[in-house]
């Protein structure tokens, strides 16, 4: 029980932060403006979480098994790999016409703030705190209890419903998947913090060049 209890603490932590913001300023602010609120009010119990289940895993350091040269080349392959991943699926969606299924328009609104809070907020705080959140606390976590493949999988799972709608949840899962991938490879939270970015900066730009 008191795994499952751990493997949920997060997320809840970061429902209730994101429904509190909402509530409080949903009224005065544009959703871009509001999720980037809400993923820096969440930052610092979930970065307090992180740091409390590394000291009990005692994870040795990249640097010091890798160099910091197969950590900045890894890095850096990792925020293009996110943007080439988020330009193929979406490729793929607009291919079989999903929008014409299903209502996106939580994407939409996110994408309707001001360019600076849509650089900020999701191009570099929602994905620091999603990772903090799902790969960090919650994927890791299941690694207690489930082998490696089936933690993937259900991390994956319950990122995209999490997302809400179905165009995000179809699109979320395999970017989850990648994630979590990322994460086992490298041995760090900054691997899939950097892939989440390249993915989330793709939608950004476009949506701006498209203005």
């Amino acid at each position: 029980m008191s795994g499952c209890i751990s493997m949920v603490t997060p997320l809840l932590l970061h429902m209730v932060v994101s429904t509190v913001t909402a509530a409080v300023f949903g009224s005065s602010m544009d959703a871009a403006s509001c999720t980037m609120l809400s993923a820096v009010l969440v930052m610092p119990a979930a970065v307090w979480m992180y740091r409390k289940d590394m000291r009990q895993r005692e994870r040795v350091s990249m640097r010091e098994t890798r160099g910091v040269s197969w950590y900045a080349g890894y890095g850096v392959l990792c925020l293009v790999a996110g943007g080439v991943l988020n330009l193929a699926w979406s490729g793929v969606l607009n291919m079989i016409h999903i929008q014409e299924h299903f209502s996106n328009e939580t994407q939409e609104a996110l994408l309707a703030g001001r360019a600076a809070v849509q650089v900020a907020g999701l191009g570099f705080a929602v994905p620091l705190a999603e990772e903090l959140i799902f790969r960090g606390l919650i994927y890791e976590r299941m690694k207690d209890f489930f082998p490696v493949k089936v933690s993937i999988f259900l991390s994956a799972l319950l990122f995209a419903v999490y997302h809400g709608n179905p165009i995000q949840m179809i699109f979320a899962f395999p970017m989850a998947v990648a994630l979590a991938a990322v994460m086992e490879h490298g041995k760090s939270l900054a691997f899939p913090v950097l892939f989440h970015v390249g993915a989330n900066m793709t939608a950004v730009v476009l949506s701006l060049l498209q203005k």
